[in-house]
């Protein structure tokens, strides 16, 4: 076993970006009604089950605040009074229609893991949850391409994937509770984008509803649609090819769209074989100068069986030893037992897969004793089996709860230069340092092979205040602008990031985007105050 013993002076400045959404549109939107609800009682397959009518009784209501009303993070409330669940496309269009014909706001929800607000309606609009549409249709055992119900938990899709030989590429930590559609929607990068690449990249195909009710089957078979006769058409394939092109990729619009353009409702998403070996190591080393050699040093010496790299900084190993529930203690104990490690060490993950385990492990070892030799990193765990590999992983997952635990958190999903992945951070630190803000740790996590990084910062009171939180965002965003990085990477735009988008996009993109926005939903119902500025 390998085992070495209030805005700030250099803040934002906003500028007076014209709002591009059609403002006259999005007031007519009004609430759902009495007659509403028996229409859609009319449509939906089970209504007892489908539909939840918070004005009916205040269980309902309060199941309705508690699941749907309120994000995860419990940072975003709704104020909705009606659920609509349906089990179909054909469903799904004629709530849409319907929505769309009597201007009626939908907010699309999905496993409601996300961080930005983005599936939490603002107003009293519908929400659509995709729960009951979470059929996997087949795995294509010659291409690898998979099909399946936008409502499909993550989780549900590697096990059958695993279950046909083959990995589903997109693995993330909400994998137990997020469902697909939504990762779709919000373009989720995950562990392995570094070696499988993102959405765009691994969806083949989809199915699309379109605000007026509308379908597009974009590159996928829809011969498994029990009521195909009832939908308006744009486009019909036989099989999820992975090759196409004829015309304009549609379906790259709506990855990444958050909803806003049309509701995803079923995908195709290519899957890479099952690896046979599978290699796991923790590593701590003393500056971000040495992870850099690491991730250098691992594309040459790992090459094509490289498949994550994660960091993360000491802070949140803190929070982690201390609310983790002793998971993964004495291996943290262990790595820190070097007399040269720093005080602020970081901790470095890194995985390979590939097909031959002997060969596999030999190249691990071998490129973590030659970081060790070159004094690289002042430790190291090499995991010997799978339940090793689980610890090593379980530490990392253990990165959102462990610091949910320690009080209010304010958090950033920002992509920044590999160069600079640490710095903003550290600056950010500084600064918080130095204003009139107290009580606040800052942690950073993430995916560093690609940089993505988790900025997380802690306050010890567990009520949020508004005026600290725009403070934060504030000093957080100008970092990340600064070094030309972006102040999204995988986790959206939603509510909470619509009022930087007028900084981080040219006037002629923003306008290029309102532009499709009104070519796909003219009357604003899908997922209204969301996304666009």
């Amino acid at each position: 076993m390998f085992s070495l013993t209030r805005r700030l002076s250099f803040g934002l400045r906003y500028t007076n970006v014209p709002s591009r959404r059609n403002e006259s549109n999005s007031k007519k939107l009004r609430g759902p009604a009495a007659q509403d609800v028996s229409y859609f009682r009319s449509v939906l397959t089970r209504p007892s089950h489908s539909v939840l009518d918070g004005t009916a009784s205040h269980d309902v209501k309060d199941e309705i605040d508690k699941k749907y009303n309120t994000d995860w993070t419990r940072h975003y409330k709704g104020s909705s009074d009606l659920v609509l669940r349906p089990q179909t496309t054909w469903e799904v269009s004629s709530i849409l229609k319907y929505c769309n014909e009597n201007h009626i706001g939908v907010t699309t929800q999905g496993g409601n893991t996300g961080l930005c607000g983005g599936a939490t309606p603002i107003s009293n609009e519908v929400v659509l949850s995709m729960e009951y549409m979470n059929r996997i249709y087949k795995l294509d055992e010659y291409s690898g391409v998979m099909t399946c119900d936008a409502g499909c938990i993550l989780q549900s899709l590697h096990d059958y994937a695993e279950e046909k030989g083959f990995l589903f590429p997109l693995d993330i930590g909400s994998k137990g509770t997020c469902q697909i559609g939504g990762n779709v929607s919000t373009n989720a990068g995950g562990h392995h984008f570094f070696r499988f690449g993102g959405m765009h990249g691994t969806v083949v195909g989809m199915e699309v509803v379109l605000a007026d009710g509308r379908v597009l089957r974009l590159n996928i078979d829809n011969s498994e649609d029990g009521n195909n006769e009832r939908t308006h058409q744009f486009q019909q394939s036989s099989a999820s090819l992975r090759k196409d092109n004829t015309g304009y990729d549609l379906k790259q619009l709506f990855i990444g769209g958050e909803g806003t353009l049309g509701i995803v409702t079923k995908v195709a998403v290519a899957c890479p074989a099952l690896p046979t070996s599978k290699n796991v190591a923790l590593l701590v080393c003393n500056s971000y100068n040495d992870v850099l050699q690491i991730l250098k040093t691992s594309k040459e010496e790992l090459g094509e069986i490289l498949s994550a790299i994660e960091l993360i900084d000491s802070n949140t190993m803190n929070f982690i030893q201390k609310y983790g529930a002793g998971n993964g203690d004495h291996l943290i104990t262990e790595l820190l037992s070097s007399e040269t490690t720093s005080k602020q060490p970081l901790f470095i993950l890194v995985e390979s897969q590939g097909c031959n385990q002997e060969s596999d492990f030999s190249k691990m070892d071998s490129f973590l004793t030659s970081l060790y030799e070159s004094s690289t990193i002042e430790n190291g765990f090499l995991a010997q089996d799978s339940k090793q590999i689980e610890e090593i992983w379980g530490l990392r997952e253990a990165c959102n709860p462990s610091v949910a635990q320690a009080g209010y958190v304010h958090k950033f999903d920002v992509s920044i230069g590999i160069e600079s992945y640490m710095e903003v951070a550290e600056e950010v630190s500084d600064a918080l340092k130095k204003s009139n803000l107290p009580d606040l740790t800052v942690c950073c996590w993430g995916h560093v092979a690609d940089g993505n990084a988790h900025i997380n910062i802690i306050s010890g009171q567990f009520d949020g205040d508004v005026n600290e939180a725009e403070a934060i965002e504030n000093i957080v965003y100008s970092s990340v602008m600064k070094r030309k990085g972006s102040i999204s990477a995988e986790h959206g735009i939603g509510q909470s990031k619509r009022k930087y988008i007028g900084q981080t996009k040219d006037e002629a993109v923003l306008e290029l985007m309102s532009q499709v926005k009104n070519l796909f939903d003219p009357n604003f119902i899908l997922n209204p105050g969301k996304y666009l500025p």
